[in-house]
C-alpha cells in the first residue's frame, strides 16, 4: 500500500465522521421539538408606548401591556399577564426597534417571569416569533428556570409555550 492510497482511506474515513457527526447535529432534539410542559393563550387588554421625550419613539421609550391568560385559545382566564419594554434601539423611526421585555404570567398558584429582547415593527406588537427566558418565579414557581416561546397568533393574542429544565 502507498503512503498516497492510505493517506486517502484515512482522508476519506475521516470525511464521512465529520459527515456523520454534523447529520446527528441537524437531528438533535430541541427545546421546540419537545412537547411543552405548560401551553397558555395570552389576550391582551391594553398597550400603550410612553414617548419619554416627546421625539417619537426612541431608545430608552417604554411600552407596556397587560392582559388575561386562558388554557384554551379564547378560552376562561386564569391569570393575567404584564409586560414592560424598554426600547433598546432604534434602526430608523418608524422602523425595527429592539426592546428589552420583562415578562410576567400570574397563575392561581404562583408567578412565572420571562425577558428576552424582542425585535418588533415601531408603534406595533411583535408578529414574529420570539423566545423568552425564564428567570424565576414565585409559590409553585418558584426557582424555575427554562425558556418560553411566544407565537403571535394575532395583533392581541398569543400562544406561550413553557419548556421547563431540571
Amino acid at each position: 500500500m502507498t503512503n498516497l492510497s492510505h493517506l486517502s482511506r484515512v482522508g476519506t474515513a475521516l470525511s464521512a465522521a465529520v459527515v456523520l457527526a454534523f447529520g446527528m447535529l441537524l437531528a438533535a432534539p430541541s427545546a421546540s421539538a419537545d412537547k411543552a410542559d405548560l401551553v397558555l393563550y395570552i389576550d391582551r387588554e391594553f398597550r400603550e408606548e410612553l414617548d419619554i421625550k416627546g421625539d417619537g419613539m426612541n431608545v430608552g421609550d417604554i411600552t407596556v401591556a397587560n392582559g388575561q391568560v386562558s388554557r384554551k385559545r379564547g378560552g376562561k382566564s386564569v391569570g393575567t399577564w404584564t409586560i414592560v419594554a424598554i426600547d433598546a434601539s432604534v434602526n430608523l423611526p418608524g422602523g425595527r426597534i429592539d426592546r428589552s421585555a420583562t415578562n410576567a404570567i400570574k397563575l392561581k398558584r404562583g408567578t412565572i417571569y420571562m425577558m428576552s429582547v424582542v425585535a418588533t415593527n415601531a408603534g406595533a406588537p411583535p408578529s414574529e416569533k420570539n423566545v423568552f427566558a425564564i428567570i424565576g418565579g414565585t409559590g409553585k414557581y418558584s426557582g424555575v428556570r427554562g425558556e418560553v416561546t411566544n407565537t403571535p397568533l394575532s395583533s392581541t393574542r398569543f400562544k406561550y409555550e413553557f419548556y421547563f429544565v431540571d
